[in-house]
């Protein structure tokens, strides 16, 4: 019974040892991978900063400004973009100018009437 236990014990010191040599594997090879990504992400969001002027015009506050801004011309309403809708001031910004794209349009097509 003795040399029972002696053997489990010691399965389990080199079960404890591998799991320790797994995690701290692990763990190095993430601390590499962060700092890798951190460079790569600096240039991501470079890019992204580039292209936000077309891409702008495709997102939901953009559309979203551009039917209120077509109902409140409808309405006649001359009143300010109720960008507080929006949190994000990227989101702000492209609603207002969705909201006034359509403002014009619709601006356009009763004074050509």
């Amino acid at each position: 019974m003795k040399n029972t236990f002696s053997n489990a014990r010691g399965a389990y010191w080199i079960a404890i040892a591998a799991a320790s040599l797994t995690f701290t594997t692990h763990a190095v090879q993430g601390a590499r991978s962060m700092k890798e990504s951190q460079g790569t992400s600096v240039k991501t969001r470079a890019s992204t900063a580039q292209s936000g002027s077309t891409d702008r015009l495709l997102t939901a506050a953009y559309r979203d400004g551009l039917y209120v801004g077509k109902l409140a011309a409808q309405r006649g309403e001359q009143r300010q973009a109720p960008v507080g809708r929006w949190a994000m001031q990227t989101d702000r910004d492209a609603f207002l100018a969705g909201y006034e794209q359509a403002s014009l349009e619709i601006a356009e097509v009763t004074s050509g009437n």
